[in-house]
């Protein structure tokens, strides 16, 4: 498992909110949870959603949690060759799982640990992302939310774009990822994370 530049700073003694919950559209808050030792209040790990489908599940988050089966798409299953499971009519691809039974078991362990009253959501603008999904994103009643963009969108307070991080004009490149060998840091160091997740009576 690798070492964050947050992480050698001892960023996570500062994070006082350590009942939070993240849900995320990929691994990126899974990620932040392990590097800032915070428990995993949220089944959003280790996996990652289309765009759309994420958007449909955050519209509805108690149904989609708490009264549909997740079960495995076979079909897609088979073509990425790690499990998919289907919520609804929602796929989530569970990429670094070994099988769907694992991914089945984690999910419904870690959403009973879910705080949906302490919820910090968290998208990337992928390459299946549009500016219209940037405007859905912005209207979804969160308090608490950041979507990582390509670019610097003005009129969306609640997008972040960080230089350099950008893929092409329209989707983020793997913000886990190294900014470069010399620096150690990461993409994802470039956010200020304690301030978003401790800022639990306001919104970003």
């Amino acid at each position: 498992m690798r070492t964050i530049y947050l992480f050698h700073n001892k960023e996570f003694k500062k994070v006082t909110n350590r009942d939070c919950s993240i849900i995320s559209i990929n691994c990126i808050g899974g990620v932040v949870c392990h590097e800032l030792h915070l428990r995993f209040n949220s089944p959003t790990i280790n996996l990652w959603f289309r765009t759309k489908d994420f958007l449909t599940f955050l519209t509805n988050l108690d149904y989609y949690l708490y009264n549909c089966e997740l079960v495995q798409d076979m079909k897609l299953s088979n073509q990425y060759m790690y499990p998919v499971g289907i919520l609804g009519e929602i796929r989530i691809f569970f990429q670094h799982y070994k099988s769907f039974e694992e991914a089945k078991t984690k999910w419904i362990e870690r959403t009973k640990r879910l705080h949906m009253d302490n919820l910090y959501i968290v998208m990337v603008q992928g390459d299946d992302c549009t500016e219209n999904d940037l405007v859905y994103f912005e209207k979804l009643d969160f308090k608490h939310k950041v979507c990582f963009t390509a670019k610097v969108y003005p009129e969306y307070p609640s997008t972040f774009f960080i230089k350099g991080s950008q893929k092409n004009a329209s989707s983020v490149r793997n913000l886990c990822n190294h900014k470069g060998r010399l620096t150690g840091k990461f993409w994802l160091d470039e956010f200020d994370w304690v301030s978003f997740l401790n800022n639990k009576n306001e919104p970003l």
